[in-house]
């Protein structure tokens, strides 16, 4: 893993056809994106299952990389949070890295390092934290909300029906006017 600042952030989604807007949202550089919602669970359990099918390690499918940006984190200012910085701090000085959250908020992960990167999205699925995934070689990102779902943006309907069939389980709910990045430019 290496961790990147936002400014490498912006570079490394420019050079894969995103764009990070003024606000801090990003989109696919097209306007035939396609998301859908899904619920965050109140069972840690269940999130942490949730994560094995947002993030591209399904059977069958090669895990090509991945980059993790934390955008933003101490929405809610309690115990939770100062328990979530602990565990990514400590996650992130076992991979070496010395720089903070707020200095390097991009993680990326490379085609060995599936489970790293699994555990880093756990993070923000489980403590609230606004965060965007990025599966390298993927027509997809997500977005995870502090407002307890995570949004699954797709560049392509064929990368909408595959995300949406491997959560299928968990309800998701079509919807193109939740997340902010999809307002038309």
């Amino acid at each position: 893993m290496r961790c990147l600042t936002s400014e490498e952030v912006g570079q490394w989604c420019a050079t894969h056809g995103l764009s990070v807007t003024g606000e801090g949202y990003v989109r696919f550089d097209s306007d035939e994106m396609r998301c859908f919602t899904v619920g965050l669970e109140e069972k840690a359990s269940r999130t942490i299952a949730l994560a094995d099918h947002l993030l591209p390690t399904w059977e069958g499918v090669p895990f090509q990389g991945a980059l993790l940006w934390i955008r933003e984190r101490g929405v809610w200012g309690d115990h939770s949070e100062a328990t979530a910085s602990q565990i990514l701090k400590q996650m992130r000085l076992a991979a070496g890295e010395v720089g903070t959250l707020d200095q390097r908020p991009g993680h990326l992960f490379g085609p060995a390092e599936q489970w790293e990167a699994h555990s880093y999205l756990v993070v923000p699925l489980l403590f609230g934290w606004d965060a965007f995934l990025f599966p390298e070689g993927k027509d997809y990102f997500l977005f995870v909300s502090h407002d307890g779902v995570a949004e699954v943006v797709s560049r392509t309907s064929e990368a909408f029906q595959q995300l949406y069939q491997q959560v299928k389980s968990w309800g998701p709910k079509e919807d193109e006017t939740w997340y902010p990045g999809l307002a038309r430019r």
